[in-house]
């Protein structure tokens, strides 16, 4: 029988008495719910009580022998146990590979990639390249070293130029004038500072979120089967 959460909404079924001696130090008699019929898939909880017939025999027979009656109640809650074997788990795990593979899954961006929640709690999003007997291979995207600063924060903003030849270049607008503009290289491989002159810009765009203009790598990591909980795939 499982036990529900306190916030759930539950209605009484049934009920018992339950004798204790000593002031409730023990129990003598337990609350009997033996002949009620437990469904496997319903939670429940006990509760205890003291009606006026509980009242009226612990202040009589309770004050003189110590021996005190309570009322237990039985609820039936409205929350259901799902119990899933390990071979159901597989299975779903099974089926929604299978479905991902037939659709354009192989060909969605990551944010649309499968997600594997796994048994520990952790979890990994990714193009699945390969599924092999007692394991999955996904391609995962991680952030490149020094895109993120210590506290684990987003570099913020960046100010990006398009010029006409394709070229895109990140960085923080620092000097312009009629002709030419100077950017701040976010990513420099020689002088900190370049300027360009504004015949060869196609674009211009200033705040560029940093994650959005962040180069991303990626690396293909093994998820052993029996470590997966379940498969959820984002909405194309």
């Amino acid at each position: 029988m499982a036990i529900s959460s306190s916030e759930t909404s539950c209605q009484v079924v049934a009920e018992s008495t339950q004798w204790q001696a000593l002031w409730d130090m023990y129990r003598i008699y337990d609350a009997d719910f033996s002949a009620h019929s437990f469904q496997a898939n319903k939670t429940y909880n006990y509760q205890m009580e003291d009606r006026w017939m509980d009242w009226l025999i612990n202040g009589t027979v309770g004050f003189l022998t110590t021996v005190t009656r309570h009322t237990v109640l039985l609820q039936e809650c409205q929350q259901e146990v799902v119990i899933r074997t390990p071979e159901q788990i597989q299975k779903q795990v099974d089926d929604t590979i299978a479905r991902h593979l037939q659709d354009i899954g192989t060909t969605r961006r990551n944010k649309q990639q499968p997600i594997f929640i796994l048994k520990d709690g952790n979890s990994h999003q990714g193009r699945v390249t390969e599924v092999r007997e007692d394991s999955i291979e996904i391609e995962v995207e991680v952030r490149p070293e020094g895109s993120e600063s210590e506290d684990g924060d987003s570099a913020g903003t960046v100010d990006r130029i398009r010029l006409k030849s394709g070229d895109i270049i990140d960085g923080r607008v620092v000097d312009q004038d009629r002709t030419s503009m100077t950017i701040l290289l976010k990513d420099p491989e020689g002088a900190p500072r370049k300027t360009i002159s504004k015949s060869d810009i196609a674009q211009v765009q200033f705040g560029v979120p940093a994650d959005e203009a962040a180069k991303r790598e990626t690396k293909r990591i093994s998820i052993h089967r029996d470590s997966i909980e379940r498969i959820a795939i984002p909405d194309a």
